[in-house]
């Protein structure tokens, strides 16, 4: 299992909770309360946590596009990579249109339907 989503539900399902408790103590078990302040203090705990995420949101630091800041290690990066070198060389005339569409097929890990 997935270490952040491990953490992230021994964070949030006690938040969600919480937040659910407090609302059935808000609406259904305080008595001295009319329904006015019911509504007002409902209103507070659904909408607080929202105005958190918005100010966490705009004040956050930007993430890198990447783990490591610099190219893109994945496997969709480098399948991008050997397509921009087949379209270059096959745009300066270094290989033929079947060679080419060959080339481009193995990229994939797939054989030319034509064959």
């Amino acid at each position: 299992m997935d270490a952040t989503f491990l953490l992230t539900a021994l964070v949030l399902v006690p938040l969600v909770v919480l937040w659910i408790v407090a609302l059935v103590h808000i609406l259904f078990r305080r008595h001295d309360l009319s329904f006015g302040r019911k509504a007002i203090w409902s209103g507070v705990v659904i909408v607080v946590p929202y105005i958190g995420l918005l100010i966490y949101a705009a004040l956050r630091p930007p993430r890198s596009p990447t783990p490591t800041g610099g190219e893109d290690q994945t496997a969709a990066g480098t399948t991008i990579r050997q397509l921009s070198r087949l379209v270059t060389a096959h745009d300066d005339g270094s290989i033929t249109d079947e060679e080419f569409a060959q080339r481009k097929y193995a990229v994939f890990g797939l054989t030319d339907p034509t064959n």
